[in-house]
């Protein structure tokens, strides 16, 4: 077992496929641990979150916090958690974010090739299905897709919390935002797109662009963003901490979000993608639009 490993206390269990296996830390969580030529992730069944990836040859491309929880009484502090039926604080005191992250989901399927691996996460409420595809191949893909199961219009919120891992968070640049964003910082003004010089940000752009470059310095990220209609970028700095973010330095989050959609109809579906990728920051050019 790897450091990666021995510093989350997993010890392995099965293998489910020849690049994946399913591990368990002591509080009884289940987390599947891939490691394929294509590269390395590793997926909590708590939440329904992939907490690690990294492409083959590459950077971590997402930060998990050392003083994540891993018990199951909170959500986990890092990597990719997942924001449904709402998101933000709930209005009749519900869960900050929603309930998705605080679900044990189910591994539904799971497809093992040459070229990567990606698995289907399920998870059933009384009034939808939620399936969480996670694809490792070339790049990272997240994509998920909520169905009505219920017998009338389901009103909800969804979005992808992305903690990216970053070097410095006041030295990286970020571009393909959106022209225009609400300041949750400044009572929710309404400001023209300016780039953060430095942290504390919290910003909702409501009209987001469909592709995001965040540059890190030694690499650039490409994000690129389906169905969603905001983008959230968040780092609280020096603000207040929760207790179980280490270091506010080391990550920006950018999330992908649906926040105004109208209800979905029974028996429909509605999907959240989000595809990311390393680029060469001297070598290839993202087409992200300079307004924002």
């Amino acid at each position: 077992m790897d450091f990666r490993l021995m510093s989350l206390s997993l010890d392995p269990q099965d293998w489910l496929s020849p690049h994946c296996r399913r591990m368990v830390n002591p509080a009884g969580l289940e987390f599947i641990d891939i490691r394929h030529p294509a590269g390395e992730g590793l997926v909590s069944l708590f939440g329904g979150q992939l907490l690690q990836y990294t492409p083959a040859g590459g950077r971590p491309l997402l930060w998990l916090s050392d003083s994540a929880v891993l018990d199951g009484s909170k959500a986990i502090r890092g990597g990719i958690p997942l924001c449904w039926p709402w998101f933000g604080p709930a209005a009749r005191g519900g869960p900050q974010h929603g309930l998705a992250r605080l679900s044990r989901w189910r591994l539904h399927a799971l497809c093992d090739t040459a070229q990567g691996c990606r698995l289907e996460l399920e998870l059933l409420r009384p009034e939808a299905r939620l399936r969480l595809l996670i694809t490792l191949d070339q790049g990272l893909t997240l994509e998920l897709v909520t169905t009505n199961t219920g017998a009338g219009p389901l009103p909800f919120q969804a979005a992808l919390h992305s903690y990216f891992a970053v070097d410095e968070v006041d030295l990286c640049a970020i571009s393909g935002l959106g022209p225009t964003y609400r300041d949750n910082l400044a009572q929710g003004a309404e400001c023209r797109h300016t780039a953060p010089a430095r942290a504390p940000f919290d910003r909702v752009y409501t009209r987001p662009q469909p592709q995001t470059r965040l540059d890190r310095g030694p690499d650039s990220l490409l994000l690129e963003h389906r169905h969603q209609d905001a983008l959230v970028l968040w780092n609280p700095h020096r603000l207040p901490l929760p207790e179980d973010i280490d270091d506010p330095r080391r990550f920006v989050c950018i999330e992908t979000a649906s926040l105004a959609a109208p209800p979905l109809a029974p028996g429909a579906s509605r999907s959240l993608l989000l595809h990311c990728r390393l680029v060469d920051p001297h070598r290839e050019t993202a087409h992200v639009s300079a307004a924002g």
